[in-house]
Protein backbone atom coordinates (compact mmCIF):
# COMPACT_ATOMS: atom_id res chain seq x y z
CA UNK A 1 0.00 0.00 0.00
CA UNK A 2 1.10 3.43 -0.61
CA UNK A 3 2.43 5.46 2.19
CA UNK A 4 0.45 8.88 3.15
CA UNK A 5 2.22 11.59 4.84
CA UNK A 6 0.88 12.93 7.45
CA UNK A 7 0.60 16.01 9.18
CA UNK A 8 3.29 17.50 11.19
CA UNK A 9 2.65 19.06 14.21
CA UNK A 10 4.02 22.26 15.86
CA UNK A 11 5.46 23.13 18.27
CA UNK A 12 6.09 19.51 19.73
CA UNK A 13 8.15 17.32 20.97
CA UNK A 14 9.71 14.56 18.86
CA UNK A 15 11.94 11.37 19.58
CA UNK A 16 13.43 10.71 16.41
CA UNK A 17 15.84 7.69 15.20
CA UNK A 18 17.92 8.02 12.30
CA UNK A 19 19.65 4.24 10.58
CA UNK A 20 22.25 3.62 8.39
CA UNK A 21 20.99 2.76 4.67
CA UNK A 22 21.34 -1.23 5.06
CA UNK A 23 22.13 -0.78 9.31
CA UNK A 24 25.76 -0.09 8.30
CA UNK A 25 28.05 2.22 10.60
CA UNK A 26 27.49 5.72 10.35
CA UNK A 27 30.16 6.64 12.78
CA UNK A 28 33.46 4.66 12.39
CA UNK A 29 35.52 6.71 15.03
CA UNK A 30 35.29 9.78 17.80
CA UNK A 31 36.18 11.90 14.78
CA UNK A 32 32.76 11.24 12.60
CA UNK A 33 30.84 11.43 16.23
CA UNK A 34 32.44 15.51 16.95
CA UNK A 35 31.73 15.73 12.64
CA UNK A 36 28.21 15.17 13.59
CA UNK A 37 27.97 16.69 16.65
CA UNK A 38 29.00 20.05 15.51
CA UNK A 39 26.37 20.08 12.63
CA UNK A 40 24.02 19.15 15.17
CA UNK A 41 24.67 22.39 16.97
CA UNK A 42 24.74 24.14 13.57
CA UNK A 43 21.21 22.68 12.85
CA UNK A 44 20.07 23.45 15.61
CA UNK A 45 20.85 26.99 16.13
CA UNK A 46 19.84 27.86 12.16
CA UNK A 47 16.31 26.41 13.02
CA UNK A 48 16.37 26.88 16.50
CA UNK A 49 15.28 23.81 17.69
CA UNK A 50 15.68 22.79 21.12
CA UNK A 51 17.53 19.25 21.65
CA UNK A 52 16.95 17.91 25.14
CA UNK A 53 18.31 14.59 24.79
CA UNK A 54 20.81 12.72 22.29
CA UNK A 55 23.02 9.14 21.94
CA UNK A 56 24.80 8.71 18.72
CA UNK A 57 25.26 4.17 18.73
CA UNK A 58 27.32 2.71 15.67
CA UNK A 59 24.34 2.83 13.27
CA UNK A 60 21.82 4.91 14.27
CA UNK A 61 21.09 8.27 16.29
CA UNK A 62 18.28 9.06 18.99
CA UNK A 63 17.47 12.92 19.26
CA UNK A 64 14.61 14.00 21.47
CA UNK A 65 13.95 17.27 20.02
CA UNK A 66 11.38 20.22 20.54
CA UNK A 67 10.70 21.87 17.28
CA UNK A 68 9.90 25.11 18.01
CA UNK A 69 7.28 25.19 15.51
CA UNK A 70 10.00 24.73 12.15
CA UNK A 71 9.92 22.38 9.65
CA UNK A 72 11.32 19.37 11.52
CA UNK A 73 11.84 17.50 7.98
CA UNK A 74 14.27 20.02 6.71
CA UNK A 75 16.49 20.25 10.06
CA UNK A 76 16.69 16.24 9.61
CA UNK A 77 17.77 16.86 5.87
CA UNK A 78 20.19 19.48 6.56
CA UNK A 79 21.64 17.43 9.09
CA UNK A 80 21.84 14.27 7.51
CA UNK A 81 23.07 14.88 3.82
CA UNK A 82 25.77 17.22 5.30
CA UNK A 83 27.33 14.85 7.31
CA UNK A 84 26.73 12.35 4.59
CA UNK A 85 28.70 14.80 2.44
CA UNK A 86 31.24 14.58 5.02
CA UNK A 87 31.39 10.80 5.82
CA UNK A 88 31.68 9.95 2.10
CA UNK A 89 34.73 12.40 1.59
CA UNK A 90 36.39 11.13 4.83
CA UNK A 91 35.97 7.47 4.16
CA UNK A 92 36.64 7.52 -0.01
CA UNK A 93 32.90 5.59 0.09
CA UNK A 94 29.97 6.97 -2.69
CA UNK A 95 26.24 6.00 -1.72
CA UNK A 96 23.59 6.22 0.22
CA UNK A 97 24.73 7.26 3.89
CA UNK A 98 20.84 6.89 5.67
CA UNK A 99 17.89 5.03 4.94
CA UNK A 100 15.81 7.89 3.36
CA UNK A 101 12.90 8.24 5.87
CA UNK A 102 13.58 8.63 9.74
CA UNK A 103 11.17 7.70 12.41
CA UNK A 104 9.50 10.44 14.04
CA UNK A 105 7.20 9.72 17.80
CA UNK A 106 5.18 12.59 18.93
CA UNK A 107 6.14 12.66 22.61
CA UNK A 108 2.92 13.93 24.51
CA UNK A 109 3.33 13.99 28.42
CA UNK A 110 5.84 15.27 30.74
CA UNK A 111 6.07 11.46 31.97
CA UNK A 112 6.99 10.27 28.64
CA UNK A 113 9.44 13.08 27.95
CA UNK A 114 11.66 11.48 30.96
CA UNK A 115 11.60 8.15 29.91
CA UNK A 116 12.00 8.75 26.58
CA UNK A 117 14.98 10.70 27.63
CA UNK A 118 16.02 7.50 30.14
CA UNK A 119 15.59 5.11 27.07
CA UNK A 120 17.82 7.30 25.08
CA UNK A 121 20.48 7.63 27.56
CA UNK A 122 20.36 4.11 28.05
CA UNK A 123 20.94 2.81 24.93
CA UNK A 124 24.46 2.05 25.15
CA UNK A 125 24.10 0.08 28.05
CA UNK A 126 21.37 -2.00 26.87
CA UNK A 127 23.63 -2.69 23.79
CA UNK A 128 26.12 -3.98 26.25
CA UNK A 129 28.98 -0.90 24.88
CA UNK A 130 29.23 0.17 28.71
CA UNK A 131 28.48 -0.66 32.04
CA UNK A 132 27.41 2.04 33.48
CA UNK A 133 25.11 4.99 31.44
CA UNK A 134 27.70 7.67 32.70
CA UNK A 135 30.54 5.43 30.77
CA UNK A 136 29.27 6.79 27.14
CA UNK A 137 30.92 9.95 26.05
CA UNK A 138 28.43 10.21 23.12
CA UNK A 139 25.06 11.20 24.91
CA UNK A 140 23.74 13.96 25.99
CA UNK A 141 23.86 12.44 29.67
CA UNK A 142 27.37 13.86 30.62
CA UNK A 143 25.31 17.44 30.58
CA UNK A 144 22.69 16.29 32.92
CA UNK A 145 25.64 15.06 34.88
CA UNK A 146 27.80 17.48 35.36
CA UNK A 147 24.98 20.42 34.74
CA UNK A 148 26.88 21.55 31.59
CA UNK A 149 25.50 22.38 28.33
CA UNK A 150 27.42 20.07 26.08
CA UNK A 151 28.60 21.89 22.86
CA UNK A 152 25.87 24.51 23.28
CA UNK A 153 23.24 21.56 22.25
CA UNK A 154 21.54 20.42 25.24
CA UNK A 155 18.59 21.97 26.97
CA UNK A 156 19.21 20.58 30.57
CA UNK A 157 16.79 23.44 32.03
CA UNK A 158 13.76 22.10 30.28
CA UNK A 159 13.56 18.51 31.55
CA UNK A 160 15.68 19.18 35.67
CA UNK A 161 13.10 21.69 35.93
CA UNK A 162 9.95 19.49 35.81
CA UNK A 163 11.95 17.56 38.84
CA UNK A 164 13.40 20.63 40.56
CA UNK A 165 12.83 24.63 40.33
CA UNK A 166 16.76 24.32 41.24
CA UNK A 167 18.44 23.36 38.31
CA UNK A 168 21.41 21.79 39.83
CA UNK A 169 19.26 19.90 42.21
CA UNK A 170 16.82 19.07 39.18
CA UNK A 171 19.87 17.66 37.16
CA UNK A 172 20.82 15.39 40.00
CA UNK A 173 17.57 13.99 40.37
CA UNK A 174 17.47 13.73 36.81
CA UNK A 175 20.84 11.34 36.94
CA UNK A 176 19.66 9.71 39.86
CA UNK A 177 16.36 8.78 38.03
CA UNK A 178 18.42 6.93 34.79
CA UNK A 179 20.75 5.25 36.85
CA UNK A 180 17.88 4.00 38.49
CA UNK A 181 17.24 -0.08 37.29
CA UNK A 182 14.05 -0.40 39.02
CA UNK A 183 11.87 2.92 37.76
CA UNK A 184 11.11 0.82 34.62
CA UNK A 185 9.33 -1.30 36.15
CA UNK A 186 7.09 0.55 38.38
CA UNK A 187 5.58 2.89 35.63
CA UNK A 188 1.93 2.93 34.53
CA UNK A 189 1.53 0.75 31.85
CA UNK A 190 -1.03 3.47 29.89
CA UNK A 191 1.96 6.00 30.34
CA UNK A 192 4.06 4.50 27.55
CA UNK A 193 7.84 5.18 26.45
CA UNK A 194 7.63 7.13 23.34
CA UNK A 195 9.94 4.73 21.79
CA UNK A 196 10.85 4.37 17.83
CA UNK A 197 10.36 0.85 18.23
CA UNK A 198 7.14 0.82 18.59
CA UNK A 199 5.42 2.44 15.46
CA UNK A 200 1.48 1.17 16.15
CA UNK A 201 0.37 4.23 17.51
CA UNK A 202 -1.50 7.16 15.69
CA UNK A 203 1.69 9.36 16.82
CA UNK A 204 4.01 7.88 15.28
CA UNK A 205 5.29 8.93 11.36
CA UNK A 206 8.00 8.32 9.25
CA UNK A 207 9.55 11.66 7.80
CA UNK A 208 11.40 12.50 5.30
CA UNK A 209 14.92 12.75 6.39
CA UNK A 210 17.08 13.18 3.34
CA UNK A 211 14.03 14.64 0.61
CA UNK A 212 14.26 13.06 -2.56
CA UNK A 213 13.88 15.62 -5.23
CA UNK A 214 13.22 15.09 -9.02
CA UNK A 215 16.39 15.77 -11.24
CA UNK A 216 14.44 18.74 -12.10
CA UNK A 217 14.44 20.02 -8.70
CA UNK A 218 18.03 19.86 -8.34
CA UNK A 219 19.02 21.45 -11.56
CA UNK A 220 16.99 24.36 -10.29
CA UNK A 221 18.42 24.78 -6.93
CA UNK A 222 21.91 24.36 -8.11
CA UNK A 223 20.96 26.96 -10.82
CA UNK A 224 20.11 29.62 -8.32
CA UNK A 225 22.71 28.86 -5.98
CA UNK A 226 25.29 29.79 -8.46
CA UNK A 227 22.97 32.26 -10.37
CA UNK A 228 22.63 30.33 -13.80
CA UNK A 229 21.09 32.36 -16.00
CA UNK A 230 20.27 30.29 -18.89
CA UNK A 231 19.22 27.24 -16.57
CA UNK A 232 21.57 25.32 -18.71
CA UNK A 233 24.34 24.90 -15.47
CA UNK A 234 26.69 22.35 -17.06
CA UNK A 235 27.52 25.05 -19.22
CA UNK A 236 29.10 27.88 -17.03
CA UNK A 237 32.08 28.60 -16.62
CA UNK A 238 32.47 28.36 -13.04
CA UNK A 239 30.46 24.64 -12.85
CA UNK A 240 32.23 21.66 -12.61
CA UNK A 241 30.30 18.93 -14.38
CA UNK A 242 31.47 16.31 -11.76
CA UNK A 243 29.94 18.49 -8.70
CA UNK A 244 26.58 18.55 -10.81
CA UNK A 245 26.73 14.52 -10.93
CA UNK A 246 27.90 13.96 -7.75
CA UNK A 247 24.77 16.34 -6.26
CA UNK A 248 22.36 14.99 -8.12
CA UNK A 249 23.29 11.38 -7.49
CA UNK A 250 23.45 12.49 -3.14
CA UNK A 251 20.64 15.03 -3.25
CA UNK A 252 18.67 13.22 -5.89
CA UNK A 253 18.97 9.38 -4.97
CA UNK A 254 18.87 8.99 -8.56
CA UNK A 255 20.76 5.55 -9.53
CA UNK A 256 24.06 6.12 -11.57
CA UNK A 257 23.06 4.64 -14.84
CA UNK A 258 19.49 7.20 -14.32
CA UNK A 259 21.78 9.88 -14.18
CA UNK A 260 23.83 8.74 -17.03
CA UNK A 261 20.68 8.04 -19.06
CA UNK A 262 19.78 12.14 -18.13
CA UNK A 263 22.94 13.52 -18.69
CA UNK A 264 24.00 10.98 -21.92
CA UNK A 265 26.90 9.77 -20.33
CA UNK A 266 28.17 6.32 -19.52
CA UNK A 267 27.41 4.69 -16.31
CA UNK A 268 30.89 3.70 -15.99
CA UNK A 269 31.89 7.83 -16.00
CA UNK A 270 29.18 8.38 -13.83
CA UNK A 271 31.27 6.48 -11.57
CA UNK A 272 34.24 7.86 -11.65
CA UNK A 273 33.18 11.21 -11.43
CA UNK A 274 31.68 10.64 -8.28
CA UNK A 275 34.72 9.16 -6.82
CA UNK A 276 36.40 11.56 -8.21
CA UNK A 277 34.61 14.38 -6.51
CA UNK A 278 34.76 11.77 -3.42
CA UNK A 279 38.99 11.85 -3.91
CA UNK A 280 39.11 15.61 -4.19
CA UNK A 281 37.02 16.26 -0.69
CA UNK A 282 39.25 13.85 1.11
CA UNK A 283 42.47 15.52 0.01
CA UNK A 284 40.52 19.03 0.12
CA UNK A 285 38.92 20.22 3.58
CA UNK A 286 38.52 23.49 1.87
CA UNK A 287 36.94 21.83 -1.14
CA UNK A 288 34.63 19.68 1.29
CA UNK A 289 33.45 22.31 3.00
CA UNK A 290 32.58 23.84 -0.51
CA UNK A 291 30.44 21.00 -1.82
CA UNK A 292 29.52 20.64 2.04
CA UNK A 293 27.92 24.28 2.04
CA UNK A 294 25.68 23.59 -1.19
CA UNK A 295 23.63 21.87 0.53
CA UNK A 296 22.89 24.10 3.23
CA UNK A 297 20.37 26.20 1.52
CA UNK A 298 18.23 22.68 0.23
Amino acid sequence: MPRHAREKVGNSIYHICVRGNNKEAIFLDDEDRQAYLDRLCHYKERYKMHVYAYCLMTNHVHLLIYDNDEDISKFMQGLNLSYAIYFNARHGRIGHLFQQRFTSVLVKTDAQILRTSKYIHLNPVKAGMVKKVEEYGWSSYSAYLNNKNVLNIVDTQFLSEMISSNLEQGCRTYAQYVEDENQAENQDENDEIATTMDEKGEDSKRLTGIKRLSYEEVYAILCEKWKAKDKNILMQHFCRKEEVIYLLGIISRLSWAEIGRRLNIEESTIYRKIKGVSSCMIRSSSYCKRIDEIIFDI
